[in-house]
């Protein structure tokens, strides 16, 4: 007789069956909602931190060239040039007696060579635009400090020739520190530093050259271009010029070159009539 033993039964050495695990309740509508939103709101979080980042990086790649260009904050009138052609000749825009300080006298014609208008800059040399009338100069020395102010001045055939001639002059000067300057006694090593005051008007150039070697000296000059005139300034001496000196004489020829834009405005003299005259009664 086979006696049959329980699977289940202790003793027996057969592992124990396992029961299968009820299955988990489904979700309810409210926990399926809450995932969605969960899973939504992470998705928008991932998309902000994507845009900040993108953003960041944008900023930097932008913001690299820009650092590296140099704003002209300053007051600088922009010109209508056009406007300006033909207005006066070139003599108007070169400096007389009547501009400088009583200190200041007529000195060597011959030192006009040293004018910063038709020279190199950096090396490089920029060609004044085609001439309408000769070169107009003057030269004047203070004993005193042993200073030279150089003036120059040169009708050309266009206006925008004039303006070109000062974006090329900037061009030349904008990678450089250093240059050998010609000088009275001879090439100089110098130091290329912005020139003082701020300019009067867009298109314009000015620089400082400060001498590294012997002989010590400075250099300030600015160039400008007004309707179809280029003119210069040229002040050389042992130590940079008095505060201003130069933005004077500057405003000076401004003024007799344009005077609707410079010339200060003249007060209007107010005329009241007489009272007329009382009737007698009779």
């Amino acid at each position: 007789m086979s006696t049959t033993t329980s699977p289940s039964a202790p003793g027996s050495g057969a592992p124990p069956s396992r029961r299968r695990k009820p299955p988990e309740p489904s979700a309810g509508p409210t926990r399926r909602l809450f995932r969605r939103v969960r899973l939504q709101t992470a998705r928008v979080v991932a998309l902000l931190l994507l845009l900040v980042v993108s953003g960041i990086a944008v900023g930097l790649l932008v913001a690299f060239p820009v650092s590296r260009i140099q704003l002209n904050s300053s007051g600088a009138i922009r010109l209508n040039q056009a406007n300006l052609v033909g207005r006066t000749d070139a003599q108007a825009a070169v400096i007389s007696q009547d501009d400088l300080p009583v200190q200041w006298t007529p000195g060597d014609p011959a030192l006009a060579g040293f004018g910063v208008l038709g020279s190199s800059f950096c090396g490089t040399q920029v060609p004044v635009p085609t001439a309408l009338s000769s070169e107009k100069t003057a030269v004047f020395q203070n004993s005193t400090t042993e200073a030279t102010l150089i003036s120059q001045a040169v009708r050309v055939d266009r206006w925008q020739s004039a303006r070109d001639y000062v974006a090329a002059v900037n061009r030349a000067l904008k990678d450089c520190d250093e240059f050998y300057q010609a000088s009275f006694s001879g090439p100089v090593r110098s130091r290329i530093e912005e020139a003082p005051g701020s300019p009067a008007i867009s298109d314009s150039a000015g620089a400082t050259y400060r001498a590294l070697e012997a002989p010590n000296g400075v250099t300030e000059w600015t160039i400008l271009a007004v309707g179809d005139l280029l003119f210069a300034l040229t002040y050389s001496g042992p130590t940079g010029s008095p505060p201003s000196f130069l933005g004077t004489v500057e405003n000076r020829l401004l003024t007799r070159v344009d005077p609707e834009d410079f010339a200060p405005a003249t007060a209007q003299s107010t005329t009241v009539p007489p009272a007329p005259p009382s009737s007698a009664g009779g």
